[in-house]
């Protein structure tokens, strides 16, 4: 019976082997038929899993560069609005200055106008008096333009 078990043994060994040597001849066989060489992918650029990976390179860098580009395009608009309004303020803070200048002064006037004191000038002539007439013990004005009496 020993002799059985090592027949057993050395058959199930024989066959694994034969089985793994099969398939690395099977798998040898398909790569010298698929052009990879003796020992194994003598070229990875010819290889189909190679080539898929540079195009899929390929086109993530030219989305990374549109996008990129529709960024700085964005940005440097809003660069430019930013210029022009710089440009903009800085030609209106001159005006904007004289402007706030005039009103300061008509504020000014007004105040010094309203605090002066009201003293009359003696340049300005003011109309005589109107003489009053004692009338039964009442005085009344009486009018002096066209009467000579």
């Amino acid at each position: 019976m020993v002799y059985e078990e090592e027949k057993k043994d050395r058959v199930s060994a024989t066959g694994v082997t034969g089985t793994v040597l099969g398939g690395a001849a099977l798998a040898f066989a398909t790569g010298l038929l698929n052009g990879n060489g003796l020992f194994g992918n003598q070229n990875p650029a010819n290889s189909a899993t190679y080539m898929l990976s540079q195009k899929d390179a390929q086109i993530a860098k030219l989305e990374s560069e549109r996008y990129t580009d529709a960024e700085t395009k964005a940005l440097s608009k809003e660069v430019c609005d930013l210029k022009q309004r710089v440009a903009a303020i800085e030609v209106a803070e001159p005006l904007r200055e004289r402007i706030l200048q005039e009103q300061i002064n008509c504020v000014t006037n007004t105040v010094n106008r309203l605090v002066q004191p009201m003293i009359p000038s003696i340049n300005v002539s003011y109309p005589a008096p109107i003489p009053t007439v004692a009338i039964q013990g009442t005085t009344t004005p009486t009018s002096n333009s066209g009467s000579n009496g």
